[in-house]
């Protein structure tokens, strides 16, 4: 089934391409059929170690990127939302992708083939620099998280994913934050690297403190920079 309307719009408006004035190159690129994946949720479309996977951008939808651990076990390294990319770390340095992309629910994804990339380098100033920038970015959480791992309990990286990761904490006026996380609990749990019983009882505990609240629609955080200070009381990390 080919890209409605709707799904090249919400490619054209994604923080890699919104307001860019080359907006009707990319469209024309997107209108190509042979790159739209339309996907049921639970599909493996992308394997690790495929060569030259070009750069994939998401319409809507979310999918979920894994590796296999030594005992055959499945890990998550991280979810991709709708407006997101991935795969962007294969397109200069020629390596082969390192995960395996599975869709969390039905998503619209569009494949860009490194041959385009590089023509939008050319023809996009503006491209190029949000590339560069979203390169960089992916280098600095990977950073962030690995301490992460390496430092903080379940309670802590549960909260350090909602408040920093999830949602970059958008400022509110009074602080709040409600998360729509549309995420199976065992999925969270595994790209947290904590177990279910060690999640939930990270969810409990703030509950009990009134650090945050469940909701039919999600999580409400009533104060952000109070749920920070629960576990970075000397000032949040990064």
């Amino acid at each position: 089934m080919a890209f409605s309307e709707t799904d090249i719009s919400l490619l054209l408006s994604s923080e890699l391409l919104r307001g860019l004035p080359e907006s009707r190159v990319f469209e024309e690129v997107f209108r190509c059929c042979e790159n739209q994946l339309c996907l049921a949720a639970d599909t493996v479309f992308l394997q690790a170690g495929t060569e030259r996977p070009g750069l994939h951008l998401i319409a809507h939808g979310t999918v979920e990127m894994l590796v296999a651990t030594s005992d055959g076990a499945e890990k998550i390294v991280e979810f991709a939302r709708t407006g997101g990319m991935f795969a962007e770390e294969t397109l200069f340095d020629a390596q082969p992708l390192r995960y395996t992309v599975r869709t969390l629910t039905a998503a619209a994804i569009f494949r860009v083939p490194e041959q385009t990339v590089d023509a939008w380098l050319s023809a996009s100033p503006g491209f190029s620099h949000r590339l560069m920038a979203g390169l960089a970015a992916r280098t600095d959480y990977l950073q962030k998280d690995m301490v992460t791992f390496c430092t903080k309990n379940a309670t802590a990286r549960l909260v350090c994913y909602l408040v920093c990761q999830f949602d970059k904490a958008p400022a509110t006026p009074d602080g709040s934050l409600l998360l729509n996380i549309a995420l199976p609990r065992n999925k969270l749990a595994s790209r947290l690297g904590v177990s279910d019983s060690h999640l939930s009882r990270a969810f409990r505990e703030l509950e009990d403190k009134g650090l945050i609240v469940k909701q039919r629609n999600g999580i409400f955080i009533p104060n952000v920079p109070a749920l920070s200070a629960y576990v970075c009381p000397s000032g949040c990390d990064w």
